[in-house]
């Protein structure tokens, strides 16, 4: 049985647009349904961001409290990291969470050795203008968050290029929801589910 760890923010978790609920279904989720014959271990928290934060929130210092000091078989790791990174309060350019990203997986070469899974890195969906309306999101966000997200696709998989691991665009599959300019709605989540099943499948060759 193949082993994968699905790690990303509130994506991830389900935020649900409409009323900040988790929704039932999520890309994640939807991936565990289409591999059953596969353990899937889905670690998304909302506001989690590459290299900042606290708590499970802090990406990087999760990782390695939760998947260094026990190690794990897994297959492959799926990481999907980036849109928290550009809150007004983080600021980051996506070369410096592409850079982020790559820390991840060196570091977990170093811990696992020859046993180091295989990374399936996806860049994030693109932020919508509409983020500057929403009365919650337009005061963490900025128009510049809305731009720096155009731009995680070819930073990230330039990264994944250099470092020999598998890169996947959820903006060609799936787009945020009107609501909030920053989460997937259930459909969309069903959607980017599809496509990084098919990824994996792919990868693993199952």
């Amino acid at each position: 049985m193949k082993k994968i760890l699905l790690y990303g923010d509130s994506n991830t978790w389900g935020h649900n647009p409409v009323d900040f609920s988790q929704l039932a279904t999520t890309w994640a989720t939807t991936v565990r349904a289409l591999l059953p014959d596969c353990e899937i271990e889905i670690d998304g928290e909302c506001g989690r961001a590459t290299l900042a934060g606290e708590g499970p929130k802090h990406g990087i210092a999760c990782f390695r409290e939760r998947y260094f000091a026990k190690k794990h078989d897994f297959d492959l790791i799926v990481i999907m990291l980036g849109t928290n990174d550009v809150l007004k309060e983080i600021d980051y350019t996506p070369e410096r969470t592409a850079e982020a990203l790559r820390q991840y997986i060196r570091e977990t070469r170093v811990v696992y050795g020859d046993k180091t899974p295989q990374f399936l890195i996806i860049s994030p969906i693109l932020i919508k203008e509409n983020v500057m309306k929403h009365p919650v999101f337009t005061e963490l966000y900025t128009p510049e968050s809305v731009e720096k997200s155009t731009r995680f696709a070819d930073a990230i998989e330039k990264m994944t290029k250099d470092e020999g691991v598998h890169f996947m665009n959820a903006a060609l599959y799936a787009e945020a929801s009107d609501i909030d300019g920053v989460h997937m709605e259930t459909a969309e989540h069903e959607k980017l589910g599809v496509a990084a099943s098919a990824r994996i499948k792919e990868i693993l060759g199952i």
